[in-house]
């Protein structure tokens, strides 16, 4: 799953700027390359979005198709999940509701770690746990915008390049196909662009997390 980039209102400051300031604005491939692999270091955890467990799926759930109707019996399938049912039927050709926890294999891709992401409207939403699938390092920085005022600071829209590694259980098909966005990230390793923007702290660039 492709991760939102934290978009932020820019404006242009007018006027002249000496040349000191002028080389210490002006982002360098080496300068960014750094950034972008800080911020890949603290945050390059590929997830999908299952903060708390365990995770109760319900007949409504299953007949309405929902991300965890779909995608919590291949995990099961694969080992990583385990489900009790929590209800008995209301008649014989009715489903149980059921409750998926995560298996000791599953615990192995439940990563404890505070981090914000852009949840509905691109309001940040905090958390300190998620079922990470993969992992990203950088490739190569292969552009970015002209720098600009942002908050105070000024800010670049950084655009690059990775590298993957995924869970060796992700090599499956089915979980391929019900995870649709990891799918299209891992298959874009190498040519697929990601963006981060980054901001100019105290002469150095720095990346921008989410909510910021």
């Amino acid at each position: 799953m492709q991760p939102k980039r934290c978009m932020v209102a820019v404006m242009t400051v007018f006027g002249t700027v000496g040349p000191a300031h002028a080389n210490v604005s002006q982002p360098s491939q080496r300068a960014l390359t750094s950034a972008v692999t800080q911020y890949l270091s603290d945050h390059g955890d590929l997830c999908v979005g299952k903060f708390t467990w365990p995770r109760v799926v319900t007949s409504q759930d299953r007949l309405a198709g929902t991300n965890d109707a779909i995608q919590l019996p291949v995990l099961e399938r694969l080992g990583l999940v385990e489900s009790t049912e929590i209800s008995a039927p209301a008649a014989a050709t009715a489903e149980t509701d059921k409750r998926y926890s995560l298996t000791a294999k599953g615990r192995q891709y439940y990563l404890q770690k505070k981090r914000i992401t852009l949840g509905a409207h691109d309001q940040p939403v905090e958390h300190d746990e998620d079922l990470c699938v993969a992992r990203l390092t950088l490739d190569k920085v292969v552009k970015w915008s002209p720098p600009e005022q942002a908050h105070g600071h000024l800010e670049t829209m950084v655009r690059y390049t990775y590298h993957i590694k995924s869970a060796n259980w992700m090599a499956d098909a089915e979980a391929r196909k019900v995870f649709p966005v990891v799918d299209r990230i891992i298959r874009g390793q190498g040519n697929m662009l990601m963006s981060v923007n980054v901001q100019l702290h105290d002469g150095k660039w720095m990346p921008v997390l989410p909510g910021q």
